[in-house]
């Protein structure tokens, strides 16, 4: 009875050590696996963490150089206007500068010989504009050594030359300097201004224009 005790203790001792090696080599094999899973996981999380690294690098450089085209853009933008503005500006200058080269040239033409007869032509044209048979003429005081009885005679002769009536014609100093007449009728409701200045202004905008363009 001892003896089967004995052998029954053994046998249970040996089972107990086969099921312990058996859990043992479970737990390995597990715990390898877990390993292996959580290695995997872990590789996995890290390589889409490096890919997302990446995609927001890239797109963080993406958006930067569109911030950075954008600021070129604008500093292009700002240096090409400027650049117009001054370049407008030279242009603007220079074509005044011509308005006044102009005006040197019309104030020079009054110590012209031709320019008697241009007056004495101002009053045909004033003649034939206001369609009166006395006109009052306002000249400047620069132009006073002209304007004599010579002067009047020689005028009334042209006009009536070429519109083939008599003009009576009234000299009256004015305070204007420049070149040219303006010629009136005599109640003042009529007038023909045909001073440099004034006729200037009637195409200053189209020479100006011109000029730019041409410029």
């Amino acid at each position: 009875m001892k003896q089967k005790s004995q052998d029954y203790l053994k046998e249970n001792i040996a089972n107990a050590e086969e099921i312990r090696k058996k859990i043992h080599e479970e737990t390995d094999y597990e715990t390898k696996e877990i390993l292996s899973r959580a290695k995997t996981m872990a590789a996995n999380i890290l390589n889409d963490a490096r890919e997302q690294a990446e995609k927001d690098k890239a797109d963080g450089l993406l958006i930067l150089e569109k911030k950075i085209n954008t600021i070129k853009e604008r500093i292009f933008s700002a240096l090409n206007l400027e650049k117009k503005r001054v370049i407008m500006g030279e242009k603007s200058k220079f074509i005044e500068e011509v308005f006044i080269e102009l005006g040197n040239c019309a104030s020079a033409f009054r110590r012209e010989q031709e320019y008697p007869q241009f007056l004495k032509r101002v009053i045909l044209e004033a003649t034939d504009v206001i369609d009166a048979k006395s006109l009052e003429v306002l000249y400047s005081p620069f132009d006073e050594k002209i304007i004599n009885d010579a002067f009047a005679d020689d005028a009334k002769k042209l006009c009536k030359n070429k519109l083939n009536q008599e003009i009576v014609l009234k000299f009256t100093r004015d305070d204007f300097k420049d070149i040219g007449f303006i010629v009136q009728s005599m109640d003042g409701r009529l007038i023909y201004d045909a001073r440099f200045t004034s006729r200037l202004n009637l195409v200053r905008d189209d020479i100006y224009m011109d000029l730019l363009r041409k410029l």
